[in-house]
């Protein structure tokens, strides 16, 4: 085990909360360390004593396993049970990391693709204020926030490329004569958001965790070139989502993904690879919450609408982030009175800061795009454990999910990363 526990551990933000560790120990050093796995930089990314030996070696091939949600408290529940990821207790590196803020898939993947923070990429949310169509949307399903579709901005007209960044990692890989493999859900390999994210790779969309799983090890024994091996896998965040982290649907899933890496992938390569690295981690952990005691804005606090900024229609520009992690574009002049309301109102349950004050802390990484600023609201709403804060338009925005993640909470932030030589 690395010594980034320790670090983890004592990178707080209060009493409650965990800020996150741009500088060394943060899920938006992957793309770089993977970079350095594959000898097209040198040395960069995370610290090397997350790597085996300590220290960073070249690979001719590296395979990254991403597992949406299953944050450091589910690797803790979990490691004892699965032969998968005792090879990497006994024969690799264990590290805990943190997640980038907010912790959201929206983030965390966009880093993945193309090498950014999340305050350089500015898709930082799953709902946020997209200036250049004046609506709040849900970028990675190319989507109004109101809609329950996928694909409803194909309607504004607007090409996806000025909505996401168009400098992939896999381009950068190409450019050093590294292949790049990405094994994504047929549900949204081809969306509008991976058609500019991915740029430079070769997409092979699964129906299955077996259809995945079985190409993934296929081509990972077959290729004979220098090569990157991308695995996404969402279902476990679905499934705490839909029915929370101690359900047995959720621990079915966590079941069927790690039975099935050891014995359609793992059994499957061993012995018949060499010159390689297998990585695993997550974008964020999750936290229960009960949605029958979310806290609704509009239903709470009485005219919160004049402290709101609207957009030239005169839409609310509302609701930005998520219920853990809630983004608020405030007037002018009115986020002090705002503030004050709220921190009246959910006393003991939140806390709320000027999103200033964590630009200047750092919370977003170290360097800023203008997309992000421009984006994001100018106050944040940061519940505690068990508590979510959301806006209610019935049919539209409810909140209706037990597990959740976004906030600063250690369930949300903390994070593994595994990493096994082959």
């Amino acid at each position: 085990m690395s010594t980034s526990n320790d670090v983890v551990e004592r990178s707080r933000f209060g009493e409650r909360f965990v800020k996150p560790l741009y500088d060394s120990y943060c899920f938006s050093n992957i793309p770089a360390t993977i970079q350095s796995l594959l000898g097209v930089t040198k040395n960069t990314g995370l610290p090397g004593d997350v790597l085996p030996s300590g220290r960073y070696k070249e690979y001719k091939k590296v395979v990254f396993l991403f597992i949406d949600a299953f944050g450091w408290k589910f690797f803790e529940k979990y490691k004892n049970k699965y032969p998968i990821l005792q090879r990497f207790i006994d024969k690799g590196v264990v590290s805990k990391i943190t997640a980038q803020f907010p912790s959201t898939t929206a983030a965390e993947v966009t880093t993945m693709n193309t090498g950014l923070s999340v305050g350089e990429s500015g898709v930082y949310e799953w709902f946020y204020y997209e200036p250049k169509l004046d609506a709040v949307i849900a970028p990675l399903l190319f989507s109004y926030a109101k809609d329950d579709r996928r694909g409803t901005l194909a309607q504004t007209g607007i090409d996806p490329a000025k909505l996401y960044p168009t400098e992939t990692l896999y381009e950068k890989l190409n450019s050093q004569g590294v292949k790049s493999n990405l094994f994504l859900s047929s549900e949204f390999a081809n969306s509008e958001y991976n058609s500019v994210v991915s740029r430079g790779a070769n997409m092979y969309p699964f129906g299955s965790v077996a259809e995945g799983l079985t190409n993934l090890s296929e081509m990972l024994v077959k290729e004979s070139e220098k090569s990157y091996l991308y695995f996404y896998y969402g279902k476990i965040d679905s499934m705490g989502h839909e029915y929370g982290t101690n359900s047995r649907y959720f621990e079915s899933e966590v079941d069927l993904l790690f039975t099935a890496l050891e014995h359609i992938f793992m059994k499957f390569v061993e012995g018949k690879i060499e010159d390689t690295i297998i990585l695993l981690s997550a974008d964020h952990g999750q936290t229960n919450v009960n949605p029958e005691t979310t806290f609704y804005l509009n239903k709470e606090i009485k005219n919160i609408s004049k402290y709101l900024k609207a957009n030239k229609n005169g839409d609310l520009i509302i609701p930005a982030g998520s219920c853990r992690d809630m983004f608020l574009h405030v007037k002018e002049g009115s986020i002090d009175d705002l503030s004050k309301i709220l921190n009246g109102k959910l006393k003991g349950k939140v806390e709320i800061y000027k999103t200033e004050k964590l630009l200047k802390e750092g919370f977003f990484g170290k360097k800023i795009s203008k997309e992000f600023t421009e984006r994001v609201g100018n106050l944040v709403i940061l519940p505690y454990a068990g508590e979510s804060v959301w806006w209610y338009e019935e049919g539209v925005f409810e909140q209706k999910h037990i597990g959740h993640h976004g906030g600063l909470t250690p369930e949300e932030m903390e994070i593994p990363f595994l990493a096994l030589p082959l």
